[in-house]
């Protein structure tokens, strides 16, 4: 039987547990936390680490549920089990099933502040945004201040100084169609209207994490990196390759 071990962050963990559930190979799955992604580097640190953790001939592949998530992936490698990871931006475009509608949004409004259940749940105080394009310095200044002051307190200061939302005017929630979904809905518009955004909704889409999870892994839309290669970022819309170590 076919095994694959998942890695993922918290903020795909329904979408990830759905496919798996219904998954032909057996999945382990291995959550990371989302604020990891704040500094790129630790969590690539901390995917590396669990990576060389899985002993050869334990799993088939192992299954990164990530895109470049602010190059936090790229140099990730491969010793003796091959990885395979969507060629994404970020989980956004898990999200939404396809480069090409996270391009589509992309363009129409790069100032987008994304939500999702499983990202509410884990973070409702939304001081770690989805994206990779939200990765900031301002991020860390604001957990200083809910750490000081408050979250409340926090986010006046953020507003007062400029800092908190200046690079959004749109909120969108994706609805992955899971139980309990209305209620952070109901949130993320809540937080939309506080903070003077727009507010958009959108339908997600599995489509990439049942191709992943499942082994269908089309050349187009994944990499496979075989042991003893690494992550190498590259400068066209496949965004990334395999290279010998």
């Amino acid at each position: 039987m076919t095994h694959y071990v998942a890695l993922t962050c918290s903020a795909l963990a329904r979408s990830v547990y759905a496919v798996a559930a219904d998954s032909q190979p057996i999945i382990s799955v291995r959550l990371f936390d989302q604020g990891l992604h704040n500094v790129p580097k630790n969590l690539r640190a901390r995917l590396q680490a669990e990576i060389n953790a899985i002993p050869a001939g334990s799993c088939d592949a192992i299954l990164l549920a990530y895109g470049t998530c602010g190059l936090a992936t790229v140099g990730l490698q491969s010793h003796s089990i091959p990885l395979v990871i969507p060629r994404a931006h970020d989980c956004i475009t898990l999200y939404l099933g396809s480069r090409q509608r996270y391009s589509e949004e992309f363009d129409a409004d790069p100032g987008t502040y994304w939500y999702s259940q499983d990202y509410l749940e884990r973070n409702p105080d939304s001081s770690v945004a989805l994206g990779a394009a939200s990765i900031q310095i301002s991020e860390a200044v604001y957990q200083q201040y809910v750490a000081k002051y408050g979250q409340e307190n926090a986010d006046y200061l953020m507003e007062v100084m400029g800092e908190w939302g200046k690079h959004y005017n749109r909120a969108v929630y994706i609805d992955t169609g899971l139980q309990g979904g209305a209620q952070y809905e109901r949130i993320a518009r809540e937080q939309a209207e506080r903070r003077g955004w727009r507010f958009e909704r959108r339908e997600g889409d599995r489509r990439l994490l049942h191709m992943l999870i499942n082994g269908e892994w089309s050349e187009d839309e994944f990499l496979i990196v075989p042991p003893q290669h690494r992550i190498q970022q590259m400068a066209d819309d496949r965004l990334i390759q395999a290279v010998p170590l």
